[in-house]
């Protein structure tokens, strides 16, 4: 079998994301657990190339494609499937507004797509003021493209799959759930030493509507006003690891300032793998109250690293963290700071944390990868009958 996965992936921000972690681990993974099928990768050439371990971008062959036009874009994978006779084009990263989707032009080449969210279908409003019409437009019309063109959806959870099949008129399509993992660096500070600094509630948080920032931070503070008795809330702190610059950081701080807070909050910006491992490891709990996700790979690497966890309990979270996690509704304040309460008495000895390493093993980029391909040898050969 002849495979075409689409890199245009590694030309934008996501290769630093989590769809970058997906499409980086689940390519290596695929690679490393396969010998019999030809993969090609199509992409410019050039340094961004450097994101893909040595190994893997040996065993891959590039196909120079060198466009910033739709049309032509499509046009040159089309013409790569005919010349090369490739059996399946995979589109790890449709839906982002700087990926193109090509027009499929084979009968004999099976299209498959992977699919994390429909976050801006599902929370249209919220997204009202964050999208333009146009992007709106361009967004709609690849949903319509993937009804008519594609074979074979991967979905990152069961929760998107529903929401996908439910959306879109593709229930006699292939759909098969491929969830994510956890690195392999996201494991329990080394025991027995118990890491200093874990004062802290950690938020790897945003300024996305869905990430839910200003009831994350009227939380905090309800679990200070609330239960701020408690010796362990009163020397906790909040920290917050996200992308922002001057002016996001001036309305935090002003946000946090009005409930009361700002001396708890600590906000280091964006972080380096590295370290944000050990902001895992050092923290007392994990606190994640998004209002959708398509996934929730946070919440893998938090129990990963054996750190208790206050979810909310909507889209696909509860099916990540399972009996794992403090659940709450997320537009609830008092329940996110009771759950976050929970989380900061929930057992932090060496068997608690091991307890919650080895759930997160249940997910692995070597299952997600397997599954991958399983899932394409099997639509190839169905196109083939």
């Amino acid at each position: 079998m002849k495979i075409l996965i689409d890199g245009q992936t590694l030309l934008t921000p996501e290769i630093n994301r989590g769809i970058g972690t997906y499409f980086k681990s689940t390519i290596a993974q695929m690679l490393e657990n396969d010998f019999t099928n030809e993969f090609y990768l199509n992409t410019v050439a050039g340094p961004h190339l450097e994101n893909l371990p040595t190994w893997t971008r040996n065993k891959l062959t590039l196909i120079d494609t060198n466009t910033s036009k739709s049309r032509l874009y499509s046009d040159a994978v089309n013409n790569s499937i005919a010349k090369l006779g490739i059996d399946l084009y995979w589109s790890p990263n449709a839906l982002m507004h700087n990926v193109f989707i090509p027009s499929r032009q084979s009968s004999s080449c099976t299209f498959a797509v992977t699919i994390y969210d429909l976050i801006p279908l599902i929370m249209q409003k919220d997204y009202a003021k964050h999208l333009s019409s146009s992007a709106r437009e361009v967004y709609r019309r690849k949903l319509q493209q993937m009804e008519t063109d594609f074979d074979l959806f991967l979905h990152i959870s069961e929760h998107t799959r529903a929401d996908f099949v439910s959306a879109l008129a593709v229930k006699d399509k292939q759909h098969v759930v491929t969830p994510l993992a956890a690195g392999s660096a996201f494991k329990p500070y080394p025991f027995p030493h118990q890491p200093s600094g874990t004062d802290y509630v950690f938020y790897p948080g945003g300024f996305d509507p869905r990430k839910n920032m200003n009831r994350a931070l009227k939380a905090f503070a309800k679990l200070q006003s609330t239960y701020g008795d408690d010796p362990t809330v009163r020397a906790t702190d909040f920290l917050i690891v996200c992308t922002l610059d001057d002016a996001a950081k001036r309305i935090m701080m002003n946000s946090a300032k009005d409930l009361g807070i700002a001396d708890r909050v600590r906000l280091p910006g964006f972080v380096d793998d590295t370290t944000l491992v050990k902001l895992y490891q050092k923290a007392r709990c994990l606190f994640f109250p998004s209002l959708y996700e398509g996934f929730g790979l946070p919440i893998l690497e938090g129990l990963a690293c054996g750190l208790p966890v206050a979810s909310a309990n909507t889209s696909s979270l509860p099916e990540v963290a399972a009996d794992f996690a403090f659940y709450f509704d997320p537009y609830d304040i008092d329940g996110m700071a009771q759950a976050l309460y929970q989380a900061l008495q929930a057992p932090m000895d060496a068997g608690a944390k091991r307890a919650r390493y080895e759930y997160s093993k249940n997910f692995s980029w070597q299952k997600t990868a397997r599954a991958t391909l399983a899932a394409f040898e099997a639509s190839v050969s169905e196109l083939c009958l």
